[in-house]
């Protein structure tokens, strides 16, 4: 049997590099969630500006629509030609939205999406309503998405919870040692 003058410096190694495991994890969760964080902040503004695009192109879509309605049916052809780039533009928005949706968090969203592609025969009343359905639904996706990113990803908020325990149960052992009743 060891005696305890030998067994100081092997539970004090011990300690030591429990301690510096534990550093280490803690490091390693706090880094990957750091980036998570920041990718879901892009993500965030990414979605916000394509959205934030889409809408305004729609509206001054609309727009130029009334004027064209206005000089008569012989200049609807040049303003669907004149206008090509900026169909293909909400065509390629829409898309770039609904890649960055998830199907199951996001049906709502991706379902004004499928109607605003769909579009042809909408009135404009019709047109602005699903605009602002993208944007108020939009607004609900990023109000989520940012409290994600405020509270922490899952491992983050355990590694929180699980220090606040270890640090509280430390100090009452402290406590309870030093201070006995």
């Amino acid at each position: 049997m060891l005696k305890e003058e030998a067994l100081i410096p092997l539970v004090g190694a011990v300690v030591v590099a429990v301690i510096a495991g534990a550093i280490s994890l803690s490091v390693a969760i706090l880094t990957k969630d750091q980036k998570t964080s920041e990718f879901r902040q892009s993500w965030i503004d990414s979605l916000r500006n394509d959205v934030s695009k889409l809408a305004g192109i729609m509206y001054a879509m609309l727009s130029f629509a009334d004027s064209v309605k206005a000089k008569g049916e012989s200049h609807a052809y040049e303003f669907l030609v004149s206008s090509k780039d900026s169909f293909v533009d909400m065509a390629n928005l829409i898309t770039r939205i609904r890649l960055r949706l998830n199907v199951k968090e996001h049906a709502r969203l991706l379902a004004v999406l499928d109607t605003m592609s769909q579009g042809e025969g909408l009135s404009k009343k019709q047109t602005e309503s699903l605009i602002e359905g993208v944007v108020a639904e939009t607004q609900l996706v990023l109000k989520t998405e940012w409290q994600r990113v405020k509270r922490g990803e899952k491992s983050f908020q355990i590694l929180k919870w699980s220090s606040a325990f270890v640090l509280l149960a430390g100090v009452i052992g402290v406590t309870w040692y030093f201070y006995p009743s």
